[in-house]
């Protein structure tokens, strides 16, 4: 429907404002008929109970019947006072007796039946009651006028209505805003439940929605939603800690191999065995890498010089990288660049890159690492570039550009992308075929009274 909006709270709104207008309309008009029935009933019933009062002073004699009135009926029928009046009438219409000004009610126009029976005459309403005096039959006819300054029935009926009116629209209209403010409480519970959900990650699955506000529709759903965190927090740790085993099952073999390859005669396939052995080892260093990650906490971070880090990463791998026949080069600011993270894995990303710039560009290729004041670590080499459509496609996951080496399982730049997302920062990757490529590191920058730690 175009105009049925989206929001359920708009909608329950809409609705109730729809009722409202209903109840507003429908309700007065009802209650005034209600009110109408009511004040018809009650007047026929006093109008029924004088002329029973009148029949009981009814007594029969030779020149006709005889009305003995009470007092009190004889001081109301006394004046025209809101046209009462009653009249003793036989079936031919004769009057037999009547109250005084009873000419000036139409009462001619009542009646006469076996039973009891109302009667209304223009302005007028009555009663006509039948009385039986020996064998004749006689009626007690009973008006009244209904404009008359006692007959104010009416009156009250629209006088009660015009009251009613802006009391009944008062309250209807108070219920939105009621049902507006309970729906807001409802609404903001939800609201905050869902940015403690959104701020859940996989470096902070022990972190739960609060439960305890929350309306008990909605409580249910958080419930299982915490359920489901913990399932996959132990999912993740299960899986962390088997790749993490198996990782270190497959780093004793090897080193093993490692050891007895060296007794292979022939120069040539020692050296195949010993880059086959490397290059496993390569695969299992990543995989314990991958595994600590996905276990890693915000609480583990502390402010470090990205500098100091630069030049100690260096230093550990400038012999492999000279050694492949690339060069190395450190671009740094003299002022310190202080950056919020893990040390440890800071460096790890930052290795992946060197080591990758190494192992997948000809010899002679150089590679530059910028540091700047921003907080951003650069990596840049002037080799062929990553042959892809898109360059950010090398940060997923098991991606290799070059499907015919087996020197890695496509882990190197998956691995730096986790790490920027455990520290809340950015991996981009800009590269063109021929042109080289820049991944660029940008860390949280540190607050300005944060004290330095060494990143060793």
């Amino acid at each position: 429907m175009k105009f049925w909006p989206r929001s359920l709270i708009a909608r329950i709104l809409l609705l109730e404002l729809g009722a409202i207008a209903i109840a507003a309309v429908a309700l007065p008009m009802l209650l005034t008929s209600f009110l109408r029935t009511e004040a018809h009933r009650y007047e026929q019933r006093i109008l029924a109970e004088q002329a029973r009062a009148i029949a009981r002073g009814i007594t029969g004699a030779a020149a006709g019947p005889v009305v003995r009135l009470d007092p009190v009926l004889v001081h109301l029928y006394a004046s025209p006072y809101d046209g009462r009046a009653f009249v003793v009438a036989d079936g031919a219409g004769r009057t037999l007796a009547e109250s005084p000004y009873a000419d000036l009610v139409p009462w001619r126009e009542a009646p006469r039946a076996a039973e009891q029976a109302a009667f209304r005459a223009g302005a007028f309403v009555g009663v006509s009651q039948p009385v039986r005096v020996g064998a004749r039959r006689i009626w007690v006819i009973v008006t009244q006028d209904r404009t008359g300054p006692g007959a104010i029935l009416d009156d009250v009926v629209h006088g009660f209505i015009r009251r009613y009116d802006p009391v009944l629209i008062s309250i209807l209209l108070l219920l939105p805003l009621i049902n507006s403010a309970l729906i807001a409480r409802l609404f903001f519970a939800v609201r905050d439940a869902s940015q403690q959900a959104e701020a859940i990650g996989p470096h902070n699955l022990d972190v739960r929605i609060e439960e305890a506000g929350l309306p008990l529709e909605v409580a249910p759903l958080a419930h299982a939603t915490n359920d489901l965190l913990t399932r996959l927090q132990a999912s993740f740790r299960n899986q962390s800690e088997f790749v993490a085993n198996v990782a270190h099952e497959l780093r004793t073999p090897l080193t093993v191999h490692r050891v007895e390859l060296e007794s292979v005669e022939d120069p040539l396939l020692r050296a195949r065995l010993r880059d086959s052995v490397d290059r496993l080892g390569h695969v299992v260093a990543q995989l314990q890498d991958l595994a600590t990650l996905e276990v890693m906490a915000d609480d583990k971070f502390e402010t470090f010089d990205a500098r100091v880090l630069a030049q100690e990463t260096i230093g550990l791998h400038a012999p492999q990288i000279l050694a492949a026949g690339d060069t190395i080069a450190l671009d740094a600011p003299l002022a310190p660049v202080r950056v919020r993270g893990n040390p440890v894995l800071a460096g790890l990303a930052l290795a992946n890159l060197i080591t990758n710039a190494s192992r997948h560009t000809p010899a002679g290729t150089m590679i530059e690492v910028l540091v700047a004041p921003d907080g951003v670590l650069m990596v840049h080499d002037d080799g062929p570039g990553i042959a892809a459509s898109d360059p950010q496609d090398a940060t997923k996951r098991y991606w290799r550009a070059d499907h015919q080496r087996s020197d890695g399982a496509g882990l190197g730049l998956s691995i730096v992308r986790r790490i920027m997302e455990v520290h809340q920062g950015r991996l981009t990757v800009q590269s063109r075929p021929g042109e080289g490529t820049r991944v660029s590191l940008r860390f949280p920058l540190a607050p300005a009274e944060t004290a330095i730690t060494s990143p060793s």
